[in-house]
């Protein structure tokens, strides 16, 4: 049956992205909003939906249509939420709500679709700023405690009979306590600093400049971050020269349209089998460091929307896949500034 053109104004008319489907599943009329957004022509967003979407979220939007269908729900509540693609914003989130209406006799299901971008990322925000309060107060319970209480101790040592070895033993850990808020002040920039364009050339070039190891970079690209990318590559050819014994490091970035990979790989002892699996976790160390080293790299990576995993081979090797910035960050002839 066709659908009446008092259907078709009303959501033409509408300020949100609208569908309509059949009984049979088959979307019959889509509104101009969501073609806007979608950059889909009519014929594509009635022929293939599944365009609009992930797979995984348009089997869930598949799952509450039937379910809209089978319960005849006319109240648009509860509504879900799902990842639409935009021709224009690439990934977005989206809250979705579906009606049960009969139409000249026929049952259809009216779906709506609202953006909630902005509330999933402050949502996210809230999630990591927990994250990072949790992992502060055990910082402060813990680590930060005992070297006070180590201090506290060769003091107490100190009082009863002067020995240099005492001060020394003070003086490491007041240098272990300052490393330690120097990492916690770069996993919190995960969650706090505003982010910008980023040339990774750059980057690992201004980096390699406080290590005595040779860097050779191969590729560019740029990325939308925060300061803490510093931390991410002082991190990683940190561990390669002081846990690795490291003499060389080779950085590679590769373009991979809408995103890059940096391959990561130094002429060290590596990691051995048996840790592989643990590296990235919070305060896991072989007893020469916070533990905080490659958590915090993961972390970081994370918030700028990439991962990083290990590599099979010799030395220590890592793959780091970045989105890459818009069009409009920065030119070739633009440096960022730490």
């Amino acid at each position: 049956m066709e659908l009446s053109m008092d259907w078709k104004t009303v959501v033409d008319e509408a300020p949100v992205a609208m569908i309509i489907i059949n009984s049979r599943g088959q979307v019959v009329y889509v509104n101009k909003v969501l073609l806007e957004r979608s950059g889909l022509s009519f014929e594509e967003a009635t022929k293939h939906p599944e365009k609009f979407f992930p797979p995984e979220d348009f089997e869930k939007l598949f799952q509450y249509v039937l379910e809209t269908f089978l319960k005849k729900r006319k109240n648009p509540d509860p509504a879900i939420t799902i990842r639409g693609l935009s021709a224009t914003e690439g990934e977005v989130w989206l809250e979705a709500r579906a009606r049960y209406a009969e139409i000249g006799g026929e049952p259809y299901c009216l779906l709506a679709y609202t953006d909630v971008n902005q509330r999933v990322r402050l949502q996210k925000q809230v999630e990591s700023l927990n994250e990072y309060l949790k992992f502060l107060n055990s910082m402060l319970r813990h680590d930060i405690l005992n070297i006070f209480t180590r201090m506290q101790a060769y003091c107490e040592l100190l009082e009863e009979e002067f020995k240099p070895e005492y001060l020394e033993k003070i003086k490491e850990s007041i240098e272990s306590g300052v490393r330690l808020i120097h990492k916690i002040r770069e996993l919190e920039s995960s969650t706090t600093e505003d982010k910008k364009s980023y040339r990774l050339s750059e980057v690992i070039k201004e980096v390699s400049k406080g290590f005595d190891v040779k860097v050779n970079l191969k590729g560019d690209a740029v990325i939308t971050a925060n300061d803490g990318i510093y931390s991410v590559f002082e991190n990683l050819i940190g561990n390669a020269v002081k846990h690795g014994g490291a003499t060389e490091v080779s950085v590679e970035v590769r373009d991979e349209g809408d995103h890059c990979e940096v391959i990561f790989r130094d002429n060290g002892r590596g990691i051995p089998e048996e840790i592989r699996e643990k590296v990235f976790e919070k305060g896991f160390t072989t007893g020469r460091g916070s533990g905080l080293g490659l958590y915090i790299v993961k972390k970081l990576i994370e918030s700028y929307g990439g991962d990083i995993e290990l590599l099979e081979g010799k030395g220590a090797a890592f793959v780091i896949r970045l989105p890459k910035s818009q069009p409009s960050g920065l030119d070739s002839s633009e440096k960022p500034s730490r």
